[in-house]
């Protein structure tokens, strides 16, 4: 496998079946369902039993070191419960979580994901005993009845190309089987990419910037610092500056109208201090500084006309990660008839929104940020993108063109950024 990561299914039906684990356990015949021990983080009858499975997925994962890492329960909790919820296979069947005396969770594994290997090549070649080659003229039944396939973890090996009963030549399977394999690679490989640029409340994204003087585009550029950047007309950044200044240009340079060369300037006298834009605890907020009064919204086609102005005194919290992916989740799940809106628009100088068109306003500015278009064209099952301006530029797999996919990794996030009970 291109990533150390396990897949969760063979590592969890083999922890099952070890039985070293108080309270982890098959509850049907079939050993399709199974109970895990569910225990709040500040219940006092907490134990290490009850939180082993969690430590040991995040030590096999590679998440955790106990010889380099401080131990955090909750966070391998958090990174057990999303690596559950990235197999649609999974699925929670009973919520006993706050059951005063046994609390627990009930999942179910079960056979609708047909897009994910949950074996290996070897395992499952070995499981059906398929030759590696036909042999001429030899006359070889590679029909798979029931009776063949594995007992134990059953569910993990269903996960593949074929259905049992299938009349398929050994060499078709191996290729698909390869094909399969590849596919989970590159998925994995993509969203653990996607998941690192989210922690605990937090985010990380590069920002596309866009400015314009009276509807005409005169600079474009990509942020690539994590904390954010300051709209400003100064050359020199402050010492000790910990966000990346985006200048904006003399407007002689860029139009010819002399009136809005003149506007454009004088604005740009008052913007030596600028605006600051930052990721803050998981939201995109601004604060402006100095003299030039600053308004924003979500779109720049407000159906508002009341102003928007962004606070001298404190940070406006302009955009939240949390509600980005409510909306995106639910229009995935075409439960929501409009996509989220992502882009960012601050209008410098001048009142905004107001009755008047944005781009007869003498300065705007376009704030894309990048992790949020990436997974709003996710949502259109789109071809390509990028997360990272500096070090990812991904091709994504037809594995995350379905909306299970797609929902699968939104769920990630959500579990990452922990905005519900631990």
């Amino acid at each position: 496998m291109a990533s150390q990561r396990p897949l969760i299914i063979p590592w969890l039906i083999g922890k099952i079946n070890s039985q070293m684990y108080p309270g982890v356990k098959w509850v049907n015949d079939e050993k399709t369902q199974f109970k895990l021990p569910w225990k709040h983080a500040l219940r006092q009858d907490l134990s290490e039993d009850d939180i082993k499975l969690f430590e040991d997925w995040a030590i096999d994962s590679g998440c955790y070191d106990p010889t380099r890492h401080k131990a955090d329960p909750a966070r391998w909790k958090r990174n057990f419960r999303s690596a559950l919820n990235q197999k649609d296979s999974i699925h929670l069947v009973e919520d006993n979580s706050s059951n005063s005396t046994v609390p627990h969770k009930v999942f179910e594994i079960t056979r609708k994901d047909t897009e994910s290997l949950y074996c290996d090549l070897e395992d499952l070649q070995n499981a059906y005993a398929i030759p590696d080659a036909i042999v001429p003229d030899q006359e070889i039944d590679y029909h798979i009845s029931s009776s063949q396939v594995p007992t134990e973890g059953g569910a993990a090996y269903y996960e593949g190309a074929y259905a049992v009963g299938s009349d398929v030549p050994p060499g078709m399977i191996n290729k698909v089987q390869a094909g399969q394999v590849q596919l989970v690679q590159e998925q994995e490989i993509f969203q653990q990419n996607i998941l690192e640029h989210f922690t605990y409340n937090s985010f990380e994204t590069d920002f596309e910037v866009n400015i314009y003087y009276r509807g005409t585009k005169v600079k474009s550029t990509t942020v690539t610092n994590r904390n954010g950047f300051c709209l400003t007309s100064r050359q020199q950044p402050p010492p000790n500056s910990y966000l990346e200044d985006v200048i904006l240009p003399q407007a002689q340079k860029q139009v010819s109208d002399q009136i809005l060369i003149q506007a454009v300037n004088l604005i740009l006298t008052r913007l030596d201090q600028g605006t600051l834009v930052e990721v803050r605890d998981g939201a995109i907020c601004a604060r402006r500084l100095g003299n030039c009064r600053s308004f924003w919204a979500i779109t720049d086609t407000p159906t508002t006309v009341l102003p928007n102005p962004i606070d001298k005194n404190d940070y406006s919290v302009l955009y939240t990660l949390q509600q980005f992916m409510i909306e995106l989740m639910e229009f995935v799940k075409r439960r929501r008839k409009d996509s989220p809106q992502y882009s960012i628009w601050i209008c410098l100088g001048e009142t905004w929104p107001d009755v008047k068109p944005w781009r007869t306003k003498c300065i705007m500015v376009e704030i894309i940020p990048v992790v949020m278009r990436l997974l709003h064209e996710l949502s259109y099952k789109t071809g390509a993108s990028s997360l990272s301006h500096s070090d990812l530029n991904l091709e994504i797999s037809d594995s995350l063109s379905s909306q299970s996919a797609v929902l699968s990794l939104l769920r990630s996030i959500e579990e990452k950024m922990d905005w519900g009970q631990i």
